[in-house]
């Protein structure tokens, strides 16, 4: 299950995702959230969740209370028996040891920080409300919380970034006991702030390989710091992974709740409409979308090489075959060849899966089956 705060203290200036600074609606999409929650688990007869993630936005803005009103409801309205891993995101400029002590005793167990940089300058480009030295001690006040799982985001890309100082900040993370880390690269490719100046010249990015060799860099560095990867952006220690974010690349049922939310049920996909005071008073629409079977068996591929694990391409083809789907199959296999000889994919036994190499140039080859 996800769940979507949408509020945030300021607006990062790199941001496309729905979220909103109007303090005022929050109560009324708390509310909400709290009745949706209950009416789903009522309309689901009450089914069983085994990851739990609450993202945003900013949901460290909420306070106690609120945050206690909606783990009660999902306690309530769902089973979770089988729960192994409640992640929460927060943003280090919005935490303190109260807050944090106080989420993890609802027991939420796992927590994403959004630090972006460590280098304070590039941290007000990108409009953060936090400095690298409030990240690091929010960082350290997450495990005096007790926080035994705990990820950070870092950013490769950023305007005016000195690419060599990203292996410096991933060092400094994970000597703060880290145990999960995601390297995203600055995505520019919605309207944003950032976006009209890199647009205007104002501002200029690195380029594609610089960007490349600082993440060849890292699939080096941070296996070597402990971390070794599982998914083209992830790494973790071992036994670390976010097992919630690994059921979106398994194709596993899940539900989500809040404005702009996206929700999967065998080959249903619905998405509810992003109009967050529309959501809050409840007269947003669903686009709701059915996945043929080409559709679906693309999926397979397309999500499963993130993994390091990779695919099961015998399982593929038999999966093809019973969808009368063979000649897709094929007609993949045609296009990746090229990738494979080039060393971007390899094969052992039935599994297919992404070189590091691979890895860094996954847009191109997964856009086969888009």
């Amino acid at each position: 299950m996800y769940l979507h705060l949408p509020f945030c203290r300021d607006r990062c200036t790199y941001c496309s995702f729905v979220t909103t600074r109007d303090e005022s609606l929050q109560p009324a999409t708390v509310a909400r959230l709290v009745a949706q929650v209950r009416s789903w688990g009522h309309s689901l007869e009450h089914p069983k969740v085994d990851t739990l993630y609450l993202g945003g936005g900013t949901p460290s803005l909420l306070n106690l209370d609120e945050l206690a009103a909606l783990t009660e409801a999902v306690r309530e309205a769902f089973d979770l028996s089988p729960l192994a891993e409640a992640t929460l995101e927060a943003n280090p400029g919005t935490v303190d040891l109260p807050w944090l002590s106080g989420a993890r005793a609802l027991g939420w167990d796992r927590i994403s920080l959004g630090v972006q940089t460590l280098e304070d300058e590039l941290l007000k480009r990108l409009g953060r409300i936090h400095d690298g030295r409030v990240a690091l001690e929010a960082l350290e006040l997450a495990r005096r919380a007790g926080f035994e799982r705990r990820s950070g985001d870092l950013m490769v890309g950023i305007p005016g970034q000195d690419l060599s100082r990203v292996l410096e900040d991933t060092r400094r993370m994970v000597a703060t006991g880290l145990e999960h880390m995601s390297i995203y690269l600055l995505d520019l490719d919605k309207n944003c702030p950032l976006k009209a100046d890199v647009d205007a010249g104002r501002l200029s990015l690195p380029s594609e390989d610089e960007v490349a060799t600082v993440f060849e860099a890292l699939q080096i560095e941070l296996p070597r710091l402990g971390l070794p990867p599982y998914e083209i952006s992830n790494y973790a220690k071992p036994g670390a992974e976010s097992r919630h974010n690994s059921r979106y690349w398994e194709r596993r049922p899940y539900l989500g709740i809040g404005p702009s939310a996206a929700s999967q049920l065998g080959d249903l996909r619905w998405t509810e409409a992003g109009n967050i005071p529309a959501w809050a008073e409840g007269r947003a629409g669903v686009e709701i979308v059915e996945l043929d079977a080409a559709e679906a068996l693309s999926e397979i591929p397309l999500l499963g090489l993130r993994m390091h694990r990779g695919v099961d391409w015998r399982a593929l083809r038999a999966a093809a075959e019973s969808s009368h789907l063979l000649p897709l199959v094929d007609a993949w296999e045609a296009q990746l060849a090229p990738f494979e000889r080039g060393g971007l994919i390899l094969r052992d036994g039935p599994i297919m899966s992404l070189s590091e190499r691979g890895m860094l140039l996954s847009n191109g080859i997964l856009s086969t089956f888009v």
